[in-house]
């Protein structure tokens, strides 16, 4: 068998079997390459692709864990900055509200001696009504009393 390597860059897997079987051939006599020197070749060719094919899915897989993991962060952000400016919205409501309160407080203070009177007027008019059931009573006796005098 004639072999002119042709060097075009770097030779083919094919091309690089084909050599080193050529070359352990040429090596040993024809007898002494057996079945079993080919089925080494050809599992250590097996090996070599199915490890190139391992660490291309170990690396498409860490790939697709960065990304993951960069898109929980993404979301991560996107829930702070929403969160962010839920409490700015929160804050601007409080400021508002303690607005209020303290104008409600301002028109309780200007509303208290109205209530303070209020509170004394409605004190004379329990103890006027009082007074008025006593003369009531007072009433009712002495006309029990005129009723009982002789004419």
């Amino acid at each position: 068998m004639s072999h002119s390597p042709q060097h075009t860059g770097s030779p083919s897997p094919s091309s690089s079997r084909a050599h080193s079987l050529h070359s352990s051939a040429s090596l040993q006599s024809p007898q002494a390459f057996s079945a079993a020197d080919a089925a080494r070749h050809l599992s250590q060719e097996h090996v070599t692709r199915t490890s190139q094919e391992m660490f291309r899915k170990v690396a498409d897989y860490v790939k697709s864990e960065m990304l993951a993991t960069g898109e929980d962060y993404r979301l991560l952000e996107n829930m702070n900055t929403l969160t962010k400016e839920r409490y700015s919205e929160l804050a601007g409501m409080a400021q508002q509200l303690m607005q209020e309160v303290g104008k409600l407080r301002t028109t309780y203070s200007d509303f208290e001696p109205y209530l303070a009177r209020i509170e004394e007027i409605s004190q004379q008019a329990e103890t006027i009504s009082n007074i008025a059931a006593e003369l009531d009573e007072y009433t009712k006796s002495l006309e029990a009393r005129l009723k009982r005098i002789p004419k």
